[in-house]
């Protein structure tokens, strides 16, 4: 029997032992926002299918099942264009995790557009979630491309950002990653999976 083959039944064993965990316990819904090019449909792709998959700009939104960082996401990739922006709200009104995906060799004013639309992002969420009677999202920054010449370290993004300045009860926290090879993604969603455990265990008190 060809390998590949051996690859597709592979593959389709884990989609069906995927789909019989979500009848016991439903994965965590994660949104991907970011602007456009930071790489979040690279993301996506890498963490479904484990490889590098060359992605197109994304028009409208992409969504795939994964395990990583020992949680099980159904992750929703949503495009970054400008003029897309404005339907963020609706994708992560009742998600249960953000990632906001930066390209971390971004010039100082594309930078400054990222603190932007994040901090616009967590004031909606904001008030989205005094709505619901909701604990905040988890925010997980992205600090992709980190192979590329002039690659801003985590701590340096945090502040450019200005997640210091975010309330108290909004949890997050920021991570290295490079969706092209994969490195820190894993260990980036283990990061997130314990912030969402920690906000469910905080919402039950």
């Amino acid at each position: 029997m060809c390998s590949c083959l051996w690859v597709g039944m592979a593959e389709a064993a884990q989609y069906l032992m995927w789909e019989a965990a979500t009848l016991v316990r439903p994965p965590t819904h994660v949104v991907l926002v970011g602007l456009d090019s930071s790489g979040k449909t690279t993301v996506l792709f890498r963490l479904r299918y484990g490889q590098y998959v060359n992605a197109v700009p994304t028009v409208g939104f992409n969504t795939e099942k994964v395990r990583a960082g020992g949680g099980h996401w159904l992750v929703w990739d949503v495009g970054g264009a400008e003029r897309v922006r404005p339907l963020w709200r609706s994708y992560t009104r009742a998600t249960d995790a953000l990632i906001f995906v930066v390209d971390s060799s971004s010039c100082e004013e594309r930078l400054e557009e990222n603190r932007v639309e994040l901090q616009r992002l967590t004031k909606q969420q904001t008030a989205q979630c005094v709505a619901l009677n909701r604990a905040r999202p988890p925010l997980l920054v992205l600090a992709n491309k980190q192979d590329l010449p002039g690659a801003r370290e985590p701590q340096h993004l945090a502040k450019a950002m200005g997640l210091p300045e975010l309330p108290d009860t909004q949890p997050w926290a920021v991570a290295p990653a490079c969706a092209v090879t994969g490195e820190g993604l894993d260990e980036a969603m283990a990061l997130l999976y314990q912030l969402v455990t920690k906000t469910r265990q905080a919402s039950k008190r």
